[in-house]
């Protein structure tokens, strides 16, 4: 019998290259072989129009040569001593506060600094969130007609 010649496979995840002969594989095998952690990351298959779709540690992905995965690490977060917990570090103030259920319009948003004090973020800011990061939001404070 003659034994199978195995085919190279070419994938990405995050956008670094890496070769496997393994035609299939757990997303936690894939994220060992990118050097992340399945415990602290989870794997996302990127479709051809770039829709990221969550895969589970133990899923097993038949892959196809040019594969493109992200590994995205859970950021925890409150607004207002809420906990909220999403895989999008980057956001709008506004968008925090409406994802809190507070009014942008009637609202402003701060970040609690890791020494202490705050400070307030305009609604259309872009803001990378740091596990663990803390906001509080304060109602608009207007002038007297």
């Amino acid at each position: 019998m003659t034994p199978k010649t195995a085919r190279t496979l070419h994938i990405t995840i995050n956008s670094k290259p890496f070769t496997t002969s393994d035609v299939d594989h757990e997303a936690a095998a894939l994220l060992r072989l990118a050097g992340l952690d399945p415990e602290v990351y989870d794997l996302f298959f990127i479709t051809q129009h770039g829709v990221e779709g969550a895969i589970l540690d133990g899923q097993i992905i038949n892959l196809s040569d040019e594969d493109a995965f992200a590994a995205r690490q859970k950021v925890r977060f409150t607004v207002d001593g809420e906990s909220f917990v999403t895989y999008d570090d980057d956001q709008t103030a506004a968008d925090l506060m409406r994802r809190a259920g507070v009014d942008p319009a009637a609202y402003d948003l701060a970040r609690i600094r890791r020494g202490g004090g705050s400070k307030t973020i305009p609604d259309d800011e872009l803001i990378t969130i740091a596990d663990g990061d803390e906001f509080v939001t304060a109602k608009h404070v207007g002038g007297v007609a």
